[in-house]
């Protein structure tokens, strides 16, 4: 058993979680989530499909072992979430405010899996005082769908303080962008090693396709993944491998729209 798969059972019996762990398909089991590990620091292991005689209707979260190494608390915080361990706030009673580059950026670093970004519009969710949760959207542009085109925003990202949840606020989110700036249609991406966009299918978004997987390079000293098109800039696929570098595919991601 490897150190992070260890690290994951004992948050799970420090919260009093029932599990059941596979080791030889690195995979634990409860009772509404699946984990399933990929060793990529620790060792050469390739990435494994799930296995076969999985409950469909129970997800199954595909954990690497380098977004663990650096993301260890946010990791923490989401397994919690999704087994529906956390500080719930209510989104009612909240307000939405404007926040600058800055601080979206300084929230997302601490709360987020994914880089931050600069983005247009940057969004703040306070909770007696506090900041509770963050959105990003896009720039508008045009999209054209069954012949007609739309004035089009993405939620770029969406984020809620580590730990906690906030009841509604994915929807509060929307409902203030749609009121201040009038899109007539929004777009976002899911990363479907995490989710299926269930919270967003709710609010009325519907699935419109699939990525493909993404390939990402692991750096030989430290385990840090790069995008391939960042390295490839000066760096051929041949020497990154002489360098000992070992590239990995993620499953790519969901888009969905919400037409308003």
């Amino acid at each position: 058993m490897l150190q992070f798969e260890k690290s994951i059972i004992e948050l799970l019996k420090t919260n009093n979680i029932e599990h059941t762990f596979n080791s030889a398909a690195h995979l634990l089991s409860t009772e509404s989530l699946n984990i399933q590990f990929f060793s990529n620091c620790s060792s050469n292991d390739e990435y494994k499909s799930v296995v076969d005689n999985l409950n469909h209707d129970v997800f199954t979260l595909k954990l690497w072992e380098d977004i663990y190494m650096s993301h260890a608390q946010v990791v923490n915080s989401r397994i919690l979430s999704m087994l529906g361990i956390s500080k719930r706030i209510y989104a009612r009673s909240t307000v939405i405010e404007a926040i600058s580059q800055i601080e979206i950026d300084g929230f997302l670093k601490t709360n987020h899996l994914n880089i931050t970004t600069k983005v247009k519009y940057k969004f703040g969710m306070f909770h007696k005082q506090k900041l509770v949760a963050v959105a990003a959207f896009g720039r508008s542009c045009p999209i054209q769908s069954d012949g007609i085109t739309y004035r089009s925003h993405e939620l770029i990202r969406y984020c809620s303080l580590l730990n906690h949840t906030v009841v509604g606020g994915l929807s509060k989110f929307i409902h203030h962008f749609v009121k201040e700036f009038k899109p007539e249609h929004i777009m976002t991406y899911v990363d479907r090693e995490w989710s299926v966009g269930k919270s967003y299918q709710k609010i009325g978004f519907k699935i419109d396709s699939y990525s493909s997987p993404q390939v990402f390079w692991l750096s030989p000293d430290d385990c840090i993944r790069y995008y391939s098109a960042e390295l490839f800039k000066t760096k051929t696929r041949e020497q990154l491998q002489e360098a000992g570098w070992r590239s990995i595919e993620n499953l790519g991601n969901i888009k969905l729209v919400k037409f308003i």
